[in-house]
């Protein structure tokens, strides 16, 4: 590969957060040839830029490309034009970028085709940091459900739902959606008594559980002969291992790559709501939700609290890198850090949340912030984490500064914005139980009452 810099700049992409030129480097991919080389634009929105030149270091004809000099918290997007290095430039990858270096896999088309890589700062001393991350998102789209289930209580699985469009499906007051590296979602499809897969190709599958409330056998068995009872938690774990937190039957389930369940343990007194779950990889440490306290468990030591004190009423959690516990308290409208080793482990400290109830307040302190009904928690790559509030109606941002910022409001009953960029003005979603982001940047948000899975696409809009 042949790279080069034409020591020049074009202006920044106009719009919200475009201050100043910027450059990235650009390769030609022709099939069965070398690749060439050359500098064009860039799309930057920031107020400063790294001391060394961003550039392409490597791009093979598998379509993988490095880079280095990034911004150490920010967004790299490759774009594509088919023509001429004048564009158009078509979005195909984006990526988070933690480090200066690194690289990204996609793929190449068959035929020639320029390819750039283009860069924005995320990072909290950036006044544009957060329309960045707006403008790195685009489309806002429900994957799963049609809006038929709303009564708690009633399961509204039907038999023709099985491997048809998962958007003609009725959920039955799904709790929890992760997603693992091949993009198939799971839901854990809490009325239904059923844990159900959306595939790529946008079907719905069963993949653990009867539809019928039941306590299945202990396994290893085919998933979807084992009857489930009201699960309303999930964990995927690094190697594509899916967790099931079967609330009503008191038990965590793990289901392996062959379809086989198989329980890791059983809660003596049982398991009291939920929803909170994760699992180490080598499965020698798990936490989990119970009422007001997080349990914790181990092969050897069996299952306790994990927390001093205990909690309102716990929803999801998230362990940070510290392997702490930010902590969900829907009935407190509150977010806890619990820590887990060190003198003071089971102590909590307060980082979210004042205790009200109400909307919150966008471009504000997150701690002094009403957070109605918070039930979700997840981290963002480069810092902060996204929170889900069911009474509130929002899915917010808490960046790495600590500001609250609302990246869709809604209201109880509304269902809006599919096809649009998420964040133009207006309400859209109801009544979020969980928000998580899969692999690749895609923020999946599940709608409990309604009965949807939506997903804003971690890909930008067309220039």
């Amino acid at each position: 590969m042949r790279a080069g810099n034409n020591g020049g700049g074009f202006p920044a992409r106009a719009g919200r957060g475009a201050t100043r030129p910027w450059r990235a480097m650009c390769a030609r991919s022709k099939s069965g040839r070398s690749l060439g080389g050359l500098a064009l634009a860039a799309w930057l929105a920031s107020a400063q830029a790294p001391a060394a030149d961003f550039r392409i270091s490597s791009f093979n004809q598998s379509g993988l490309l490095g880079w280095t000099n990034a911004f150490p918290s920010g967004v790299c997007t490759i774009e594509a034009a088919d023509d001429a290095p004048n564009g158009p430039w078509k979005p195909q990858l984006n990526t988070f970028t933690t480090n200066a270096t690194g690289q990204a896999a996609f793929a190449k088309a068959p035929h020639n085709r320029f390819y750039r890589l283009l860069a924005v700062d995320l990072s909290p001393g950036n006044p544009n940091s957060f329309a960045n991350l707006t403008r790195a998102y685009g489309l806002l789209r429900t994957i799963a459900g049609n809006g038929g289930g709303r009564l708690d209580g009633v399961n509204y699985w039907q038999s023709n739902f099985e491997g048809g469009f998962a958007t003609n499906a009725a959920l039955s007051r799904p709790h929890m959606a992760m997603a693992d590296a091949a993009g198939n979602v799971f839901i854990a499809d809490k009325n239904s008594h059923a844990v159900l897969q959306v595939t790529p190709d946008a079907r719905i599958h069963t993949v653990a559980g009867l539809h019928a409330a039941g306590n299945g056998p202990d396994g290893p068995a085919p998933g979807t002969s084992v009857a489930l009872n009201s699960p309303n938690g999930l964990w995927l774990g690094a190697d594509g291992t899916l967790y099931v937190l079967d609330t009503g039957n008191g038990k965590v389930r793990w289901l392996d790559s062959h379809g086989l369940l198989t329980t890791l343990f059983t809660a003596p007194n049982g398991i009291n709501v939920g929803p909170g779950l994760w699992v180490k990889d080598d499965r020698t440490l798990a936490y989990f939700d119970s009422g007001s306290h997080v349990k914790k468990w181990t092969p050897g030591g069996g299952i306790k609290n994990m927390d001093m004190a205990g909690f309102n009423d716990l929803a999801n959690f998230i362990v940070n890198p510290a392997g702490d516990l930010i902590v969900t308290d829907h009935g407190a409208n509150q977010v806890y850090l619990l820590l887990t080793s060190g003198p003071n482990a089971g102590s909590s400290t307060l980082l979210f949340g004042n205790g009200m109830t109400g909307p919150a307040v966008d471009g504000t302190l997150a701690l002094s912030n009403q957070l109605y009904g918070v039930r979700g928690v997840w981290p963002v790559p480069t810092g902060g984490c996204l929170l889900a509030t069911q009474e509130g109606n929002q899915v917010l941002y808490v960046d790495p500064a600590g500001i609250l910022h609302i990246l869709l409001d809604g209201a109880a009953g509304f269902h809006m914005g599919d096809g649009q960029w998420f964040y133009l003005p207006g309400l859209k979603i109801s009544e979020p139980r969980s928000v998580t982001m899969d692999c690749r940047g895609n923020i999946l948000i599940v709608e409990n009452d309604a009965g949807y899975v939506r997903q804003v696409d971690f890909l930008r809009l067309d220039p």
